[in-house]
């Protein structure tokens, strides 16, 4: 809510036009309700202040009155604006949805309306889909084309009929995206839990939940007003956990992000209090390992002013907490403590932005970082643990999206993907498939294509197939973990050639080796894996 007149905006930023996009960090501005269209300014890592770039790039353009959320998925940039415009004689509206490149900021397409509904959040749900949430439903959005589809079937069931256009106990809050479920905030009654795949509701989590965010662990944590409500992703089964004596009422009157959030580096989760219309200066931390809430984990100092928008989110390749006070609803700040809780800076941003929340550029590709099969021989059920395959430096790595992209041979194998992320490989006939995988990070896409060759109908036995190597990277020795019987072991450099190194018992001996980076070739009973390491 914003009680004070803007006076001044800055049009351009004091140091110049932002070259690189993505060496900081974006903060969506609501803007004057009544006089300014939602805008956006980046930080960089040196916090230098850009303001408006988006305007720059794209000939004085804006998003849409109160723009309220943003994200990047897949390349791209998202804002979600409550309304399609404001009276603002400066800056041209964008519409209720915004989509832009992520790295240069150039407007792809903006829509005005959605439905007719006014926007709340945006979610990446895969590389060609995304779901809006609204003031009442949920939306498809087709990225490959950029548009707007249909409603989601269930999610705009009416909680509260009443004509006063402030009481809007039928809007979508927040939305995660676990590897196997959307799960989705409906103020006063509950949370979707949607399958992504066919885009229905499979179940709802009755409750008066506030926001929603999936720890490191890949646990997913909803807030109450009183309560931390720990969800299972598969079973939905909750475990409730009180919080001591602090409260989060949440932000549904004038809706925003909210100021509960999650780490993806350590197992915690962090809120501001909300108490009525009235945010805490004092961060809440939970520790998701022991279950122990420390209320008094970091003070703002209350001369920066109070706690708004969306509150603090944190910077994914620091751990910084970035936090964003509001003085007198007049002039904003941004603060930035360290993960160790030391106050690196404070910046004066200037007067009437109202930030809403900050936005991380997705920087980092998703990497195959664990010892995986590229050859498989089947005798029966064999089974591969995909939860830790995959590695993205800036984003959570159990939410990432795993699944069959194809198979070529379905009458000899049979490949799918189970509710614990589990690669499962079934030989049906006697045959060879290449079965290629996808893992989709926060629309970022890898494959891993594996070779599977079956001699003879599946056996009730079934195996699961896990290999590690370590240390890597080593100086002297690299051990190999696995339960299966070891066949052969081969060490490459980069360009191929073989090289003839000592071999004991699983451990292999690699001092002899100069510096440099090798391919390990490990042969086993049931597979063929090849794994990079590194020669200290």
């Amino acid at each position: 809510m914003k009680k004070f007149y803007l006076f001044s905006a800055i049009a351009f930023g004091i140091w110049g036009q932002a070259q690189n996009y993505t060496n900081g960090y974006f903060m969506i501005n609501e803007g004057q309700f009544g006089s300014a269209n939602g805008s956006l300014n980046f930080i960089d890592n040196n916090d230098q202040i850009v303001y408006r770039p988006y305007a720059t790039e794209n000939s004085n353009g804006a998003f849409g009155a109160t723009a309220q959320f943003g994200t990047v998925y897949g390349g791209k940039l998202f804002v979600v604006s409550k309304q399609a415009s404001d009276n603002d004689a400066t800056y041209s509206a964008g519409g209720r949805l915004v989509v832009a490149d992520a790295v240069t900021l150039k407007k792809l397409k903006g829509f005005n309306e959605i439905d007719g509904k006014d926007g709340r959040s945006f979610l990446g749900v895969d590389e060609k889909t995304g779901y809006i949430g609204t003031s009442n439903g949920i939306y498809l959005f087709d990225i490959e084309n950029l548009a707007i589809g249909a409603l989601i079937p269930g999610t705009d069931v009416v909680v509260d009929a009443s004509p006063d256009p402030y009481k809007t106990l039928n809007q979508i809050g927040n939305m995660i995206r676990t590897s196997q479920y959307v799960f989705a905030i409906k103020q006063d009654l509950g949370i979707f839990v949607i399958n992504p795949k066919t885009h229905q509701i499979v179940q709802t989590i009755s409750g008066s939940f506030n926001s929603i965010v999936q720890a490191k662990d890949g646990s997913v944590w909803a807030i109450k007003s009183n309560q931390l409500v720990n969800i299972n992703p598969t079973t939905f089964a909750q475990t409730n956990y009180a919080i001591p004596t602090k409260k989060y009422d949440g932000s549904w009157g004038a809706w925003n992000a909210g100021p509960f959030t999650a780490s993806i580096k350590e197992n915690s989760l962090y809120f501001f209090p909300i108490d009525g219309w009235s945010t805490s200066n004092t961060l809440v931390k939970f520790d998701v390992d022991a279950k122990v809430f420390d209320e008094n984990y970091l003070t703002v100092p209350s001369s920066a002013g109070d706690i708004y928008g969306a509150g603090i989110r944190i910077n994914p390749k620091n751990q910084d907490f970035i936090i964003t006070p509001n003085e007198f609803y007049y002039t904003d700040r941004i603060i930035r403590f360290n993960k160790d809780k030391v106050q690196q800076s404070l910046l004066t941003i200037g007067n009437g932005w109202y930030q809403s929340m900050p936005v991380f550029p997705d920087v980092s590709e998703p990497i195959l970082n664990a010892s995986f099969p590229t050859e498989i021989s089947l005798t029966g059920v064999s089974i591969i643990d995909l939860k830790n395959v995959v590695s993205d430096d800036d984003n959570l790595a159990l939410a990432i999206v795993k699944s069959i992209k194809s198979n070529s041979n379905t009458s000899s194998i049979k490949a799918e993907i189970n509710s614990n992320d589990e690669l499962v490989l079934t030989p049906i006939n006697a045959g060879t498939a290449s079965v290629v995988i996808s893992f989709n990070s926060n629309g970022r896409v890898v494959e891993k294509t594996i070779s599977v060759s079956s001699s003879s109908l599946a056996t009730a036995e079934i195996k699961k197939l896990q290999l590690s190597i370590y240390p890597n990277p080593t100086a002297d020795i690299l051990n190999i973990k696995t339960q299966d019987k070891l066949v052969e072991i081969s060490v490459f450099d980069i360009s191929g050639r073989q090289f003839n190194v000592k071999i004991n018992n699983g451990q292999v001996d690699v001092n002899a080796l100069q510096k440099g980076n090798y391919i390990l070739k490990v042969v086993t009973e049931k597979a063929v894996y090849q794994e990079k390491f590194i020669k200290k």
